[in-house]
């Protein structure tokens, strides 16, 4: 075997899917839940719709995160391991890009974390950074560490701290010269690098606040997000998805199913579908793509529509990535004016959109997969929540929250507040939701070492293996029919009143 030259360094080993599925924990993991329940004696039931295969269908939604999104990779894995696959699907921001590569890939019967675990491999994550060199060089410097505020702390009290004592030598050393005629050297030295030190600081600030128009002018996104949105389109070509149209009939294309146990609703009203969640900023709404394609082309045209940009929407993380547009809204049309009206009561439709992550509005969409008119659930609607919270920021002593945690309580309680209220009132769609634990990763590191990728991935994989291992399906389905029954005496009990 040859040996590398002297100042040579050998190629790093690239990440390969294996990295991810052999880790000991997730072998672990897999093995765990095998002996639990064997396929012979005591089988893991979470449904009661199945395919020939055996294989168990239940809804799934995925939350935003950024790139924790990589644990609903290894949440998804264990799931599928288990013989588990998806109806419908539903995301937000990294939600969506999982949600997205699990619809579009191979049939609903077919795993697909492996597929995903590939393009994963293939992806430098810091590409997704696309914008100036400037913003790209601050990402890496700060956002990239879990503390980073701290980081910056530090930087702005040694630029205050330099810039007092230099002035405060200026004074002590014009003080001393009238004594000292052989410190004028000294004065006049300080008096320049004073001068000097503001100089730089000043151009820094006229260099900022030229940022900041270039920001303006470029949509108020650091990056364009033009990198991912190449991507994920291509993604989708590689796999057959070129229209909205070939979207839709990819997440509908369902296999032939049958129901474990008698059901009044059968199979036959059971539907595909998937969902990506965004934010609109022109009329303020939120937006469920492909579902509402209609508000933005007439129904003939509905394929000029990119469905990549779907995804690219929901993940336009605000300032991080520029909006997402679509222009040239037929909003004379009358069916378009009809389709706003109706579904927005909307009035005067824009002639464009402006779109930011589906975040800001619902980060954990779960409400969709919410039928009130079935009584006795054929399968469950499970999720898959990512925590990156600190045990600090998540106390209730609001004494104790850092200035992160500060904006960050404030930020989800706008962002959380309408999921969280369903949840309210539905408690029992809680039972089939997954905590994945990720407070130590920063959900902007887009600089992330193989390492935490992998780590991220075992995380989620764990996640998955606890919660399946909890999850009872009776339970679930005997609480659900228990809470639309009760929901429907309180409906008439209120009708009866009006």
């Amino acid at each position: 075997m040859s040996q590398p030259t002297a100042g040579h360094k050998p190629d790093k080993k690239s990440l390969v899917t294996e990295d991810f599925i052999n880790h000991p924990d997730v072998l672990k993991c897999v093995e765990q839940l095998n002996t639990a329940f064997p396929k012979d004696t005591n089988p893991l039931i979470v449904s009661d719709v199945l395919d020939s295969d055996g294989n168990q269908y239940v809804n799934l939604v995925q939350k935003g995160g950024g790139v924790l999104g990589i644990a609903l990779v290894g949440y998804t894995y264990i799931l599928e391991k288990m013989g588990i696959r998806f109806l419908r699907l539903a995301g937000t921001s990294a939600g969506a890009i999982n949600t997205a590569l699990m619809t579009v890939i191979g049939k609903k019967e077919d795993s697909k974390s492996i597929p995903i675990l590939k393009a994963i491999c293939d992806l430098n994550f810091f590409n997704l950074v696309d914008g100036h060199p400037a913003a790209r060089w601050i990402i890496k410097k700060f956002i990239t560490h879990q503390d980073f505020t701290v980081k910056v702390k530090k930087w702005l009290t040694w630029i205050i701290m330099i810039a007092v004592l230099l002035v405060a030598g200026d004074f002590i050393f014009l003080g001393l010269e009238h004594k000292i005629q052989s410190l004028s050297f000294f004065t006049k030295l300080f008096f320049i690098l004073t001068g000097f030190y503001f100089l730089i600081v000043g151009l820094v600030i006229f260099y900022s606040a030229r940022l900041l128009k270039r920001l303006k002018n470029s949509g108020y996104g650091i990056n364009p997000g033009d990198f991912f949105y190449d991507w994920i389109k291509q993604q989708l070509i590689t796999n057959n998805v070129h229209t909205v149209s070939d979207l839709d009939a990819k997440a509908a294309t369902l296999p032939q199913l049958h129901l474990r146990v008698d059901n009044p609703e059968g199979v036959a009203s059971l539907t595909g579908d998937v969902t990506f969640i965004t934010s609109e900023l022109v009329t303020q709404n939120k937006i469920q793509f492909p579902e509402m394609c209609y508000l933005f082309r007439e129904k003939a045209n509905i394929n000029t529509l990119q469905p990549a940009g779907f995804i690219r929407a929901s993940m336009s993380i605000p300032m991080f990535f520029e909006s997402y547009m679509i222009n040239d809204i037929p909003c004379t049309s009358d069916e378009i004016k009809k389709a706003w009206l109706d579904t927005m009561d909307e009035p005067d439709p824009p002639s464009n959109a402006r779109f930011v992550d589906g975040g800001m509005l619902s980060n954990f969409p779960i409400n969709i997969f919410y039928n009130p008119k079935v009584i006795t659930p054929r399968l469950p609607s499970f999720g898959i929540d990512l925590d990156d919270s600190k045990p600090d920021n998540t106390s209730k002593n609001a004494t104790a929250w850092d200035l992160l945690g500060y904006f960050g309580r404030m930020f989800n309680t706008i962002r959380y507040y309408y999921d969280k209220d369903f949840l309210l009132k539905n408690k029992v769609y809680e039972k089939g939701i997954g905590k994945i634990p990720l407070a130590g990763y920063n959900w902007l590191n887009f600089f992330l070492s193989d390492q935490d990728k992998i780590d991220m991935f075992v995380l989620g994989a764990k996640s998955a293996t606890q919660f399946l291992l909890n999850f009872d399906w009776n339970d679930y389905k005997n609480n659900r029919t228990m809470m639309q029954i009760t929901l429907n005496k309180e409906k008439v009990a209120g009708n009866s009143k009006t």
